[in-house]
């Protein structure tokens, strides 16, 4: 099923390629980072076939956490624009994901004008995510295998290592290496509070606006996520801007 949707005309996905099993994001803006470098490279030839093969041999045969990893990512567009046209790029996402994919307020959407779409995660065993945060009320849905979820408050920013610079290609993201810290970092975060939980197939987890994440793939695993914009009352919102500087988080709107 899915090498035929995702092999059809109507599907657009990237595929980015880490050295080893770390994958920070970053946008494709120009950055006045001296000395900067992308820390992954985004491929533009590698087909879903080819990636899965290489997903189930890292389950079967064993990767290493140096070799090279890859890490496939697609998206839709939220529900109220793709009910507009039936034959949008990504429909059977939208169709299989009807929860995410609402053009009506439920329990996973609860702001349906400002949510943005369905990304979804196809990580082979091992990858990780770095720590960042997002803005947006996030559902997570563990589609297939699982991923260990690690999440700190808004209130811990400060011994995180976010990179603040709203100009940094990976703004909002923990340049530690929460696998392996050194001295420094480990007597920082000895202090952070922290949650600790495996997603599994089936299951859903949510987390809030401004919390902070680290994502390690177990096994070969899809996940689809949607936001639904943030906490009316802008909960976390102060300890982010304490934190990150005047204007890290959307405005918001006066209560009527």
């Amino acid at each position: 099923y899915l090498l035929r949707e995702m092999e059809s005309s109507h599907m657009h996905y990237k595929v980015e390629e880490s050295k080893n099993n770390h994958f920070m994001y970053w946008t494709q803006k120009s950055s006045r980072v001296k000395k900067w470098t992308p820390p992954t490279k985004r491929l533009g030839s590698m087909t879903f076939k080819t990636w899965l093969k290489i997903a189930r041999d890292g389950d079967s045969l064993g990767i290493g956490a140096e070799e090279k990893h890859y890490y496939l990512m697609t998206g839709v567009e939220a529900g109220r624009l793709v009910a507009r046209d039936p034959n949008h790029l990504g429909q059977f996402v939208s169709t299989d994901l009807g929860m995410f994919s609402t053009t009506k307020k439920n329990f996973f959407i609860t702001n349906v004008a400002a949510n943005k779409g369905i990304q979804c995660r196809f990580g082979m065993k091992g990858v990780i995510a770095e720590a960042h945060y997002d803005g947006g009320r996030n559902m997570v849905a563990m589609l297939k295998g699982a991923k260990r979820y690690i999440l700190s408050p808004p209130k811990d920013c400060e011994r995180l290592s976010i990179i603040k610079e709203k100009a940094h290609p990976s703004y909002r993201h923990s340049t530690a290496d929460w696998s392996n810290m050194d001295a420094d970092v480990r007597r920082e975060f000895s202090q952070v509070s922290a949650v600790d939980t495996i997603l599994r197939q089936g299951e859903v987890l949510y987390i809030p606006s401004f919390w902070f994440h680290y994502i390690i793939s177990l096994d070969y695993s899809i996940q689809c996520n949607s936001r639904s914009g943030s906490p009316p009352g802008g909960e976390g919102s102060h300890d982010i801007e304490l934190c990150m500087g005047g204007g890290s988080t959307p405005k918001r709107k006066p209560r009527r």
